[in-house]
Formats: structure tokens, sequence, C-alpha cells
């Protein structure tokens, strides 16, 4: 975003504020106070563990005491932090936007509040920030002038291999494919190695033999992928941290599984006995009997009939994805809700739904608060040969009155606000967007582009339906495409959906309760029982007891 967008969209906003709603001395106090407390637990923190969620959480604060009343005492000190932590990012992880929007807030302070303290300061500090923006970038210093390369993690199964490879920083890389014997290599100039990492990674798999790493020359540190059969494969890049992500898959199962080979493990069985426990009599051990009731196909939504539907296959894993946690927060709510502690308890609910009344396999991402990194969640339900992938979210805006659920699928974005909620979840990183949106156009998007519309169509259909209930006035903001990192190279229908705005004040106070957090699982419920019916074959259970 360029200085001007940033200027013109304040402009409007303090006008806004001034012609429509009012000063607010009162609320622009609180959030000060607030936006102070934060700030003093930020600067108690080491600044190497400072996250851009634990800034944007504080600088959110700062802006709504100036939103709340421009002329409160205090907005010229609201404003002039907000520079200074904006400057402090920009130093932090070396991004030149939080430089830009450091020296815009630096002069907006200086020109609007003339008579503040900070003015000399704000005014040197602007200037220091544009010669800098306008001077040759340097490299970064560092005690060593070649990145290191300081993990490997790989996840595979019979026909899928995921292999990331992560950097302390961007590295030129080259490519090339060799037969006899069949292998994949990767170069990584000016480029080290972390001493702690294997020459050898054996991954066994129906397809790769193993990976192997070591010093090519001087400067350069190559990867080597052993294959048994070099198959179709993709390459990606993500930030922050650096790292390569590269897909393998082997060849297609469904085909052979129709033609009258055994199904997966998680496929099987129309009728099972599970123990209910021990009656404790004579009578012997009462047994449940579950029956999976077939249900007839139904077209999708544009009237199509996909693969999977003309092949009737069944649903017997889902993988849920509560998104962020650990040190990544997500969105945090105007009085403090956290987005990974709501989607968390969601999921968890959701997921004993799904176990009690369909007998499905569910899987979670993470069942507790710890940091999984995006490419992991795909490779999670790549290995778990998941039949369905729902990634769960909390939306945020800077506009407090959006409201509303919205579902999106992988494709292209063709909107601005599409572009920003990929954004948010894709760790904030704008040039992901970009480089991910070229990877889309180089390969097929995915096998289950169809199916993943139609899984978002029906996951925002439940959260709509079964929600509007409870908020009347809430907009159905509908199905949606972006690049989300979360859903590249998902091997199954996928989708990822925002259940609602945590930063509206009314939707905050409605997540937070216990009531809320069961009806959005029922509705994300009703969605994925809907897609499941639509696959043709519904697992209705009937619970009989019987006697051994």
């Amino acid at each position: 975003m360029s200085l001007r967008h940033v200027a013109a969209g304040l402009l409007v906003l303090f006008g806004l504020l001034s012609l429509v709603s009012g000063r607010d001395r009162a609320g622009a106090r609180e959030y000060f106070q607030k936006a102070r407390k934060e700030h003093n637990l930020l600067l108690k923190k080491n600044e190497s563990s400072r996250t851009v969620q634990d800034y944007d959480k504080v600088i959110f604060l700062y802006r709504r005491s100036v939103d709340k009343d421009p002329t409160y005492g205090a907005a010229d000190d609201c404003l002039f932090y907000i520079a200074e932590l904006y400057d402090e990012m920009g130093r932090r992880f070396n991004r030149r936007e939080y430089a830009e929007k450091a020296e815009y807030y630096y002069r907006f302070v200086a020109r609007e509040y003339p008579l503040t303290r900070y003015r000399s300061k704000a005014e040197s500090r602007a200037r220091e920030l544009k010669a800098a923006a306008s001077a040759p970038r340097a490299k970064p210093e560092s005690a060593s002038p070649y990145a290191t390369m300081s993990s490997i993690r790989y996840w595979s199964n019979e026909d899928y291999t995921r292999i990331v490879i992560q950097f302390d920083r961007e590295v030129k890389i080259t490519k090339e494919e060799l037969s006899s014997p069949d292998r994949l290599y990767l170069d990584f100039e000016g480029c080290q190695l972390d001493g702690q990492l294997a020459e050898t990674y054996p991954v066994n798999d129906l397809f790769i033999k193993q990976i192997r790493v070591g010093k090519n020359r001087p400067g350069v540190v190559r990867v080597v992928l052993d294959y048994e059969d070099l198959n179709t494969h993709t390459m990606f890049t993500l930030y922050d941290p650096f790292r390569v992500v590269i897909d393998t898959r082997g060849p297609k199962k469904a085909a052979d599984q129709q033609a009258g080979k055994t199904p997966p493990e998680n496929m099987q069985t129309a009728e099972a006995v599970i123990p209910l426990g021990t009656a404790g009599s004579e009578k012997g051990e009462k047994k449940e009997v579950r029956k999976e009731t077939p249900v007839l196909p139904s077209p999708g939504r544009q009237g199509d009939m996909s693969l999977t539907r003309m092949l009737g296959l069944k649903v017997g894993r889902v993988v849920l994805d509560p998104g962020h946690g650990g040190k990544d927060t997500g969105t945090i709510g105007p009085t403090g809700l956290k987005e990974k502690d709501l989607v968390l308890d969601v999921a968890l609910r959701l997921k004993k739904l799904l176990e009690e009344r369909l007998g499905t396999d569910v899987v979670l991402t993470r069942s507790t608060d710890v940091f999984v990194p995006l490419e992991e969640r795909t490779a999670i339900a790549n290995q778990q040969r998941a039949d369905l992938f729902l990634s769960i979210h909390a939306n945020s805006s800077r506009n407090r009155r959006v409201s509303g659920a919205e579902t999106f699928f992988l494709s292209f974005a063709t909107s601005d606000d599409e572009r920003e909620v990929a954004s948010r979840e894709n760790a904030g990183s704008q040039r992901n967007i970009h480089e991910l949106e070229d990877l889309l156009r180089k390969i097929a998007l995915t096998d289950y582009h169809v199916e993943s519309r139609q899984l978002a169509s029906f996951v925002q259909t439940g959260l709509w339906g079964e929600m509007k209930p409870f908020r009347p006035n809430q907009k159905n903001r509908g199905v949606k495409k972006a690049p989300f990192i979360v859903l590249i190279g998902a091997n199954m229908p996928a989708a990822l959906t925002e259940i609602g705005f945590i930063s509206n004040p009314a939707d905050e106070r409605f997540m937070k309760r216990d009531s809320a957090r069961s009806a959005i699982a029922e509705a994300l419920y009703k969605g994925i029982e809907d897609y499941f019916r639509a696959l043709g074959t519904l697992p209705l259970i009937e619970r009989t007891a019987v006697t051994q």
C-alpha cells in the first residue's frame, strides 16, 4: 500500500468520524489506557520474540483511541507511538512497507498536531526514513556472508511427499532433473549448512528413496531427491522465514480402487461392531451396531457431476485445521478475544459432532495451543489421506461494523478484499500472494477444484442458514476464492471458512459465549453433513444395543 493510499484512507476515516459519529472522549481515554498497558507488556518481551501480531494489537488500540476522538489530549501520543511501533517493525522484520507507514505517521502527527512535544523528533525521523527509502538498499549485516539452511522436514505416504527446506534468509535456487538414476537436485547459492543437519534423510515411500544434503562447492549447498520414478512435482517459496516447499505426487489410486482393488482402510466396512462396555451379567457384552445407509448422489450446485460423485466415493476421514496457534495469535478482538483460542474451541466441538453423529474419523492439525506452520497443515491432511480438509478461522476488518461469515476455496483472488484476507491468513506476506498466484497459473489449480468449490458452498450455506436465528442481521458474505497457502497442494476437497468478524464488537461478544460456539460448530457440521449427502453415501448411524 502506498503512502498516498494510507494518507487518503486516514483522512477519510478521520473526516467520517468527525461528521458521523462525533467525539467520544470517554472511549478515547479507555482505549488509550488499554493501549498503554499492552504497549508496556510488549516492551517487557525480548525484541527477538515480538511478533507482527503483538505489534498489530497495540497499534490497533492506539488507532481506536484516535478514532474515538481525534481531539483527545493524548491523540498525538497515540499517533507518535504508532509511528515508533511501525519504525521498530521495519527494522525488526526488514520490511519496507512498515518503514513507509512509520514515515507517514511521523509526518501526520507533526503536521496535524503542530503544538505536540513530538514535532521536532517526528519531523527528523520522517526525513531519515525518506532518505533511507531513496538510497540503494544495502545487504543486511550478518556475522556470515552466507544464508544458513536451518532445517529439512518431510511428510510422506505411498503417493505423496512434501519436503520443506528452511533458511534464515532468502537464497537463489537452481533446479535440475537428471536420469539414470532418476533424481532431482536443488542448488542453493550463497548458502551454508547448519551443523545439526543430517547428510541423508531416508524417505522410502513408493517413489522417493531418500534426500541427500551436502556442500557442492564453496558457498553452494546441494539437496538431491533420489527417485524410484520421477513423478509430477511442484515447488514454491514462502517467507518469514524463507522456505522452499516441494510437493511430489505418485500415481492416482482412485481408478484402481474402482476397478475392484481393495479400498483404503478408512473407506472400508458398511457395518462395524463397536464395544459399548461389559454388561456385568451372564447376558454378556452389549455392543453397538453402526450401519451406513447409502444415499443417491446429488449433482453439484452448478449442475455438474464431479469424479468423486460419479464414482460414489465415501468420506471416511476429515482433517480439521484450527487456524493460527502458539506464538501466532491470529486476530485479536477489541476486548482481547484471540482467534487462535476461538477456532480451536469450535474445531474441538465440531470434531465431537462428526465422530458421534457420522462415525467419521477426524484428525486435528492441532489440538492444543501450539504453532503449526501453514505448509505443515496441508502435509498432515495429505499424509493422513484425508477425504476432506476444512481450515477454520475468524475474520478481521478495519471497519468494525463489518460482520458475517464467508468461505473460500483455492483459486485466484479477484478483489482487494479477497487478497487482504489471503494476505492476513498467509502470515501477512503480500509477496506470497503474487508468487502463489503465479504458481497457480503455471500448474493445474487442483484435481479437486470443483469439489472444493462445492464444499465451500455447502459449508457457507450451513453457516448462513443455521446462524441466521442467532444473528438475523448478519450479512451472508458468500463463497469466495483466494490463493491460501494452507490449501495449496491439498490432495482432497479443501476449503477455508471465516466464521465471523472478531474485530466487530458485537460479533466478538457473541463468539465469547459458550452457546454461540456450539451453534457455530453445529452450523459447520450441517454444511459438512450436506456435503457428505451430496457425495452419495451419508453414514447415517443406527445405534442398536444387541446381546452377544
